[in-house]
């Protein structure tokens, strides 16, 4: 099928032509920063009341459980804002999340209304974007600077694109399995998508961001276990490429050795993990969440509080050589930024928000199938893996990945209601 036809076009009608665009250059305004993530979607937000007639009839004609779970979710945490030590800092991240949701509408009306031919459109301009972002990345771990000139000022890590925050791993992360998932569906010769997922393998590792190569690892292994295009044969083949690369990598640059190598096997050492938590910053972040948990355990300090509390004297520790370091912005793990900012009640209502809505969409893939509800599943499964380091689960960059695979999960999990 000619996916660009003139016909085709002609059947988009004009008052989607903003939720349509913005949906399409989603993964630049990622790149580009906060300032045009949170400005992308406020203007989510005045297409959805632009089109707030048809957005009725849709939310009315919707069994939208993925919805209800959202606003229990959303109501957590404007009761956590209350309780919170700090309101005005809490309440600026909840009124982020209360934007969120005409996102998310936005995003499934038009997945729901166009369905398949429209998704190919737009996974086929992600797919450019993260070609050339992949493209970006090996030249800069060739030539030690990116396309445009950018050097990373960390040895071992990759800026690409995205200059100092060197968050690249996050991106490559959250869009790696939609690509993918438009190459299964779109290339008849599979060698494509054999070579895609080993060059996604090792640049995931040459990015050099640990805890999201580990992610986009478990990610893509899972990926692979339901995957019935490719064979067992070349699932092996694309582990062993994958791990030869690696291995030679790390032999070859020492600045991979010590960050994935010597680094991690000290933590799977004897006493490594609380070697791991006294004796390094990471370490440091997440003993202090704990005992902000403990302090506040019913509603935690608030959302974004994380960042005032933590500098308090009574929680350093003259025993942990690093105690000094506990100051940050969040605990740099997904489950102690919870416990910490938003208690015991917040944390369990955010684990059912999560659980439940990946039940639902494991539930729909087994009907259907669907490689593309798959994908946003594990994506959504993998970033709330415990243990594993993570960035601020509400701060816009991050959060702005996880609410697109949210929002393209939703859609194929919200069923029209029956006809009477």
């Amino acid at each position: 099928m000619n996916i660009f036809s003139k016909n085709f076009l002609v059947k988009i009608q004009t008052k989607d032509y903003i939720s349509l665009f913005l949906i399409h250059i989603y993964p630049i305004a990622i790149i580009s920063g906060n300032l045009i993530i949170n400005f992308t979607i406020i203007m989510f937000a005045l297409s959805f009341c632009l089109n707030f007639k048809e957005n009725k009839k849709f939310i009315e004609n919707i069994e939208n459980k993925v919805i209800y779970l959202f606003l229990i979710f959303f109501i957590s945490l404007i009761i956590n804002s209350i309780f919170s030590i700090n309101f005005s800092n809490s309440i600026q991240r909840v009124i982020k999340v209360f934007f969120v949701f005409f996102l998310i509408m936005e995003v499934t009306r038009i997945l729901k209304k166009y369905d398949y031919r429209i998704i190919n459109i737009l996974l086929q301009f992600w797919s450019i974007v993260f070609i050339i972002i992949t493209l970006d990345f090996i030249f800069e771990f060739i030539m030690g600077y990116n396309l445009i000139g950018i050097k990373s000022y960390y040895h071992g890590r990759l800026a690409g694109f995205f200059g100092d925050e060197l968050v690249g791993g996050a991106f490559y992360h959250g869009f790696s399995l939609l690509v993918l998932t438009y190459m299964i569906y779109n290339f008849k010769n599979k060698n494509y998508f054999f070579l895609s997922i080993i060059t996604v393998f090792c640049v995931s590792f040459i990015i050099g961001e640990r805890a999201n190569f580990i992610k986009i690892f478990f990610s893509i292994t899972l990926f692979l276990m339901f995957i019935k295009e490719i064979s067992l044969k070349k699932k092996i083949l694309i582990f062993l490429i994958s791990i030869l690369f690696i291995i030679s990598s790390l032999n070859l640059n020492k600045d991979y050795k010590l960050r994935y190598y010597v680094q991690l096997q000290s933590l799977l050492s004897k006493g490594g993990i609380s070697n791991y938590l006294k004796n390094s910053q990471y370490g440091a972040h997440q003993l202090t969440a704990l005992k902000i948990f403990y302090e506040y355990p019913v509603f935690g300090v608030g959302i974004k509080n994380f960042r005032h509390e933590s500098k308090k004297e009574k929680y350093e520790d003259k025993n942990n050589p690093t105690t000094k370091l506990r100051y940050a912005t969040h605990p740099h793990q997904i489950h102690l930024e919870f416990l910490s900012e938003t208690g015991m009640v917040g944390f369990l209502i955010y684990i059912i928000f999560i659980c439940y809505s990946c039940f639902l969409g494991i539930k729909e893939y087994v009907n259907k199938n669907n490689y593309l509800l798959l994908s946003s599943i594990i994506y959504i499964i993998s970033i709330n893996l415990p243990i594993i380091p993570s960035g601020s689960f509400l701060s816009t960059y991050v959060s702005g990945i996880f609410w697109i695979n949210y929002a393209i999960m939703a859609a194929f999990i919200i069923k029209e209601k029956p006809k009477l």
